[in-house]
């Protein structure tokens, strides 16, 4: 349960880092509800998932390959708008893989 919890929080945390230059460019809710829900998935997908030993790698390697389709997508119809969500997860992948890495193998 309290694996669970933390896992939570963390998405909560990435997804709320990530709603920052949505707010300053007012993209509507929808999208915001959606890089909430990506970061939570995401974060869940990672703390169990282990592409690579290092967890800021396995962080950065595993949000990148589930961001790609969703920029793709987002793309079609917004071209400038790929390029921030791709930074976006470089960005918070790994530091959502070391922050896991920290907290759950606490004992």
């Amino acid at each position: 349960m309290k694996r669970s919890v933390s896992v939570i929080i963390i998405g909560l945390i990435a997804g709320a880092l990530d709603l920052i230059p949505l707010f300053l460019v007012d993209a509507p809710l929808y999208n915001m509800l959606s890089i909430i829900a990506f970061w939570l998935v995401t974060t869940f997908i990672i703390s169990k998932t282990f592409v690579l030993k290092n967890s800021i790698l396995n962080g950065l390697v595993l949000s990148i390959l589930l961001m790609f389709p969703m920029a793709l997508a987002v793309s079609a119809t917004n071209p400038k708008d790929f390029f921030p969500m791709m930074l976006m997860s470089i960005l918070l992948g790994p530091a959502v893989g070391y922050t896991l890495s920290r907290v759950l193998n606490k004992k």
